[in-house]
């Protein structure tokens, strides 16, 4: 399943670059967001300019971790970034139905973030 972390930012580039630096000092592709490895992949192309910039990173999730301990560690790891405003894992859930059909259902769940 694939999951991404959509962000709502005031600065789209220095979040990039951040998560690029973060990746970087790790010595890998993805930048650790925990020790449980998830992790947060960037993509420049995903960008949108504007006001209100919308980021989207490929997020890893590892089996056997929720969504919503995803979440929580995603929050402790934008703590020390600045300019988010907005933060949700969104994914896409498989199912088949009584026909044999796959229905692709989409999910979300958003990241509390603190107040500061």
């Amino acid at each position: 399943m694939n999951y991404f972390l959509d962000l709502r930012t005031d600065n789209a580039e220095a979040f990039i670059s951040a998560i690029e630096s973060d990746a970087n000092a790790a010595g890998a592709a993805d930048a650790p967001v925990s020790d449980n490895g998830i992790a947060l992949r960037g993509d420049p192309e995903n960008m949108r300019r504007g006001m209100d910039q919308l980021v989207t990173l490929l997020l890893t999730i590892p089996v056997g971790i929720t969504v919503d301990v995803a979440a929580d560690q995603i929050k402790g790891y934008l703590r020390g970034k600045r300019g988010i405003k907005e933060a949700k894992i969104t994914w896409t859930e498989e199912t088949l139905d009584a026909d044999g059909n796959v229905d692709a259902i989409p999910r979300e769940r958003r990241v509390e973030l603190d107040e500061s």
